[in-house]
């Protein structure tokens, strides 16, 4: 897949926002971050989940505790949705025309982008996923959406 607009999106943020920091990132979008005890309903079994409500009011529900380099994680692949797919809160009424791996693999392209995370094949050769994800402090899901070798360097 072509992800080459996401690209665009990714350096147009951080230039309109002048930061690659996520949590000065969402404070510029007005995007709130609520963190929330793992065992809350709203999280539904994951570790965040973005909402926009129909009044655009945005938030962000993280799961509290998370280790910090993962939590930046969790919270670009968020924002990868807020801003890539801004249509999902009208669609969601539509659930069966939503390609959910296809908007998964969206938003954790962008969160590595975001974060600027590069995969160096030479400093990664015998990895594991589970290992190179333990490295990068992303989830194994992320990696394996994603064509692992067409991420490496």
């Amino acid at each position: 897949m072509n992800y080459s607009w996401i690209d665009e999106y990714t350096d147009g943020i951080v230039e309109y926002c002048n930061s690659r920091d996520i949590y000065e990132i969402c404070n510029s979008l007005n995007i709130e971050i609520v963190k929330t005890d793992k065992d809350n309903p709203i999280l539904q079994e994951n570790d965040a989940l973005y909402i926009r409500d129909y009044s655009d009011l945005e938030v962000v529900f993280i799961r509290d505790g998370l280790p910090y380099q993962y939590e930046k994680f969790v919270l670009a692949h968020e924002l990868g949705h807020a801003l890539l797919h801004t249509e999902i809160y009208t669609a969601a009424f539509k659930k069966d025309l939503i390609n959910k791996s296809k908007l998964e693999r969206q938003a954790n392209y962008f969160a590595l982008k975001l974060l600027n995370i590069k995969i160096n094949s030479v400093d990664f050769e015998g990895y594991t996923v589970e290992q190179i994800a333990k490295a990068l402090y992303i989830s194994e899901d992320s990696l394996e959406s994603l064509n692992l070798e067409r991420m490496m360097l």
